[in-house]
């Protein structure tokens, strides 16, 4: 065989192997809630007041008007609250909560699409094809979803981001921007109760009441947007989001219409967090994406 003829032969069997290559020949991502050590193995600066946080942040010019006219944002991950946000002036307050809290609402939106853009991947390929570690992977994710149909349409309903106005709105308020106790104490600012499966948690004077507890802001954040994901009450919104989706109008905005069911305020209570969203243009960091800045990473102490 000529040098020629060789050359094409080997060419010819690379494009084989490259076709038939399987999401399995890269690690298959996780689920964020399944994540335990979900951080960047960077070295922890450790802060003790808000103060020394809104400090960090000047440092390393992470400012939301930045953000908002770049849609980039540092990979500044603050792993849990300090306690005297309430010290701050209003406004620093404010735009602290946001900016602590942002960077994690992007990074698990990113792992949940980096799941789900995989199962799509998937679902256009003959299950033949599947290896065995993509059918054992794709398994998980039906018996984590509840999905008792074994669609991937069903999973691809639930398997999807939460829109980054909704998630801080939602956050607001239910921690009081980020003052409550069982945000300070058990990075759950979400208000959402203790499973029925378990877990950590804090519970109201009389133990009348278990909140859910976590180990930080990112497990927190996870764990709030898996629950609204396989939590059969919030179907109406998983339908909502898919049709906003396929019509290019999906926001914080608009899905917070799904959630009457969420608190005893109701309606009330949509009203709220669609009051927050537009008066603090929490919609306006859909888009944003972390830049290629040196992550940091962020550990307050009593």
């Amino acid at each position: 065989m000529s040098l020629s003829k060789k050359l094409k032969h080997i060419s010819a069997s690379l494009l084989l192997i490259a076709s038939s290559s399987t999401l399995a020949d890269t690690q298959l991502p996780i689920s964020p809630e399944r994540i335990h050590n979900p951080y960047p193995e960077v070295k922890v600066t450790t802060l003790n007041s808000a103060q020394s946080l809104i400090n960090q942040f000047k440092l390393h010019q992470y400012q939301l008007a930045n953000v908002s006219s770049t849609d980039q944002i540092p990979a500044f991950f603050v792993e849990n609250l300090p306690s005297d946000l309430n010290s701050l002036p209003v406004q620093e307050k404010i735009s602290g909560f946001i900016r602590l809290l942002l960077p994690t609402i992007i990074e698990v939106n990113k792992r949940i699409s980096a799941v789900r853009n995989d199962v799509i991947t998937l679902s256009k390929q003959s299950k033949s094809e599947w290896s065995k570690e993509e059918t054992v992977w794709l398994n998980e994710l039906m018996t984590s979803y509840d999905i008792k149909s074994n669609s991937i349409d069903d999973l691809l309903l639930r398997l999807d981001i939460i829109p980054v106005g909704m998630v801080l709105a939602q956050g607001i308020d239910e921690s009081g921007w980020g003052t409550s106790y069982f945000a300070v104490k058990g990075n759950g600012l979400y208000g959402e109760h203790l499973s029925s499966k378990g877990g950590k948690y804090l519970s109201t004077p009389g133990g009348h009441v278990k909140v859910a507890a976590f180990d930080n802001l990112f497990a927190g954040t996870a764990r709030y947007m898996y629950n609204l994901n396989t939590t059969s009450a919030y179907k109406d919104l998983w339908i909502l989001r898919k049709k906003l989706s396929r019509e290019g109008k999906l926001s914080g905005y608009e899905l917070v219409e799904a959630l009457s069911h969420y608190s005893t305020r109701g309606d009330a209570y949509v009203e709220n967090l669609q009051s927050l969203i537009k008066h603090h243009k929490l919609d306006s960091f859909d888009q944003v994406t972390f830049d290629s800045s040196t992550p940091i990473r962020v550990r307050f102490e009593d």
